[in-house]
């Protein structure tokens, strides 16, 4: 017996990163905070974290982290080592070599997007440099992904690809 599932399919649209996530936004660093530098981010996971002064610490370390930014490297993107925030914690501060986008739609669906090769093959090929190739916040910022215009249609389609990618990460380190 086939079953036929009817459901309701939303537009999507074509929208700038600029116009779903603010990108670098500005704020004062603690005094001591927990550095993630572009070596800390290896696929999706945050593996570690140095822990510095304010006064001490690298110039790069600038990006504030706030829970729901999304991290995208900018040097040699094709690597993906990009990273959700998902903590509470008010003290992650992440280097400069990372664009820091704060999602205004579901910052599940849209860091899947950032993800897929198709999106990195565009931000290649705004990169500048050949062997380090590399692309500024404000390039990365002008390039385009299709957007359900539907909120929960984002919503569970960025639930399902994170717990596809927590899946496959649990399996890998097994």
């Amino acid at each position: 017996m086939a079953v036929f599932y009817l459901y309701k399919t939303y537009t999507w649209e074509q929208r700038k990163l600029g116009e779903v996530a603010d990108f670098n936004p500005k704020s004062i660093l603690p005094n001591t905070f927990k550095y993630v530098d572009l070596e800390s981010v290896i696929g999706t996971e945050l593996l570690g974290y140095k822990t510095e002064n304010k006064f001490s610490a690298p110039s790069r370390a600038q990006r504030l982290a706030q829970k729901g930014d999304i991290f995208y490297q900018t040097v040699r993107p094709y690597q993906k080592n990009n990273y959700l925030f998902d903590f509470e914690d008010k003290d992650f501060v992440f280097s400069t070599g990372y664009a820091q986008l704060r999602p205004k739609i579901n910052g599940y669906f849209l860091f899947s997007r950032l993800q897929e090769d198709g999106f990195v093959r565009r931000v290649l090929d705004k990169c500048t440099g050949t062997s380090y190739p590399a692309i500024n916040g404000s390039d990365l910022s002008e390039i385009s992904i299709q957007v359900p215009a539907n909120h929960e249609e984002q919503q569970k389609i960025g639930a399902f690809f994170t717990a596809l990618d927590r899946y496959i990460t649990i399996h890998q380190r097994k």
